[in-house]
């Protein structure tokens, strides 16, 4: 068994070990059969690591520390820390073993003590293998700025999902340092195609849509839903990712309006927005390549929609729709829509052969 060919244990541990009945515990009596078995099965086992509870995460840190080969096998971690329990110390372990895994490709981190937060910064910045990085869940990692620092830290980075992270940014900093668009010939972020950030984005943490779309400007779907009312400057940055946004979706219910940037981005085939940035009667500016809208409105709007949708020439390649009841001032849930207004964007969609969602 120990001369069997790598394709085929490749294949044995396939079947003994699938990936989504945790592999882990099925591989570690694969390590003894053989030194053979033990080097491919480790690297199997090394490979992809998910941590929940300091009683994984130590023991683990102290493996990593003591055999740099096995920190080297590492190209997945997900880290989750309970919210309730958000330990210093196993902060401290998840911050080492990011540390300590110089060719970690994917990185989710679910929660973390604020404390030695800057550590755990530094230790994330210095993953030049990442290819995607997940931070949820967690009361602040870094300010914008030093998000900016970080970018061209990360060459080969694909998919960014912020969630809770930005931090306020100094006061006594200028605002331009990081509102102003940067210049880089060429561009730090080349591969960087997915970005997704929920956060509260006020004034306190400076964040510039533009300036964070020159340093990833081929970016090619865009997830943000602030907290607060929604950068001004993101209609500049959709210039700059209008050859290459595929998927937009855009959740606030700031009076910012996209209508006017919205006929550049050729390339656009799912738009996920709501009435108080896009309009129903402006729907009619989304570029004839959208293929599926999903649209948060107004009960009284719906007509609108209607009628907008049955113009000729509006949306010619559209193919689902899905609406949704958006929530009124003061209300903690979205009214209904009336019965004629259903039975209006129904027939619409029934003659233009529109799969509808309400």
């Amino acid at each position: 068994m120990g001369t069997l060919d790598a394709a085929i244990l490749e294949r044995i541990f396939n079947i003994l070990a699938p990936k989504k009945l945790a592999p882990h515990k099925r591989l570690v009596p694969l390590l003894r059969v053989n030194r053979h078995w033990r080097a491919l099965a480790q690297e199997r086992l090394y490979s992809a690591i998910s941590l929940k509870g300091q009683w994984v995460s130590r023991p683990l840190r102290r493996t990593l520390d003591k055999n740099p080969a096995l920190a080297a096998l590492v190209t997945e971690l997900v880290m989750d820390t309970e919210l309730s329990s958000q330990d210093p110390k196993e902060t401290e372990d998840h911050m080492r073993i990011v540390a300590a895994c110089p060719n970690v490709q994917h990185l989710t981190i679910l929660g973390y003590a604020s404390v030695g937060v800057e550590q755990y910064r530094a230790a994330i910045a210095s993953r030049a293998s990442l290819v995607t990085l997940n931070l949820s869940e967690g009361s602040g990692m870094f300010t914008f700025a030093q998000l900016l620092e970080m970018l061209p830290g990360w060459p080969k980075l694909e998919k960014l999902i912020l969630k809770n992270t930005l931090l306020p940014s100094d006061s006594s900093a200028p605002a331009s340092a990081t509102s102003a668009p940067i210049s880089t010939t060429p561009a730090p972020c080349p591969l960087l195609k997915m970005v997704k950030v929920i956060d509260n984005l006020d004034e306190t943490k400076h964040f510039s849509f533009a300036a964070f779309a020159a340093l990833a400007p081929a970016v090619s779907v865009v997830w943000v839903q602030p907290q607060r009312a929604m950068p001004a400057d993101v209609v500049d940055a959709l210039r700059i990712w209008a050859p290459t946004l595929e998927a937009l979706c855009l959740l606030s219910d700031s009076e910012l309006h996209i209508e006017t940037v919205l006929p550049q981005l050729t390339a656009l085939k799912h738009l996920d927005t709501w009435s108080q940035m896009l309009s129903p009667l402006s729907v009619k500016q989304a570029p004839p390549s959208v293929e599926v809208l999903t649209y948060r409105i107004f009960p009284a709007q719906l007509l609108d929609l209607s009628e907008t949708l049955a113009l000729p020439g509006v949306l010619p390649g559209l193919r689902a729709l899905e609406v949704k009841g958006a929530i009124p001032p003061g209300k903690l849930t979205p009214m209904g829509f009336t019965p004629t207004a259903t039975q209006s964007i129904r027939t619409v969609c029934k003659r233009r052969r529109i799969r509808l969602t309400m």
